[in-house]
């Protein structure tokens, strides 16, 4: 186990602020569940429409993810991009799922945030600027991941 990702929990972990949320431990600005997920205000949202989506059973990451609650914090997903589309108007949308602390994840239960983003919004770019990479180290790595992947 990495140092970085707490211990799997089946179902909800008691020092979990989400789980907390899940179970009415803790307030939110829920805005919209099924039986599965919550959609919610984070508590510093980035712009007004900035919503949290997350399954209601605790998964630590994206590697702690079985298919079928993929499959519903997806469709969950899907339904608060059009939402936020329809009542904020944002001119881009960004939907973005951080695993692990090197990657931004600072609650362990896996979260979508979905961000409208309007011209000269303040945030900054996710990406860098493309580098020159070596095309034998990419064929190597499609290599791995083929291999990965069977």
């Amino acid at each position: 186990m990495r140092a970085d990702r707490p211990m799997r929990a089946d179902h909800h972990d008691a020092d979990c602020a989400f789980c907390g949320i899940v179970d009415g431990r803790r307030p939110a600005r829920i805005v919209t569940e099924t039986a599965d997920t919550l959609t919610f205000l984070p508590l510093d949202p980035v712009h007004p429409g900035h919503v949290l989506v997350a399954p209601r059973r605790h998964v630590v990451d994206i590697w702690d993810l079985d298919g079928t609650t993929a499959a519903s914090v997806g469709a969950a997903v899907l339904r608060a991009a059009h939402a936020v589309r329809a009542a904020h108007r944002p001119e881009g949308l960004n939907v973005i799922q951080s695993s692990g602390a090197v990657a931004t994840q600072s609650v362990f239960h896996l979260h979508v945030h979905v961000v409208p983003r309007y011209e000269g919004d303040g945030m900054p770019r996710l990406w860098p600027d493309p580098v020159e990479t070596d095309p034998e180290r990419l064929d190597e790595s499609v290599r791995r991941l083929r291999a990965a992947m069977e």
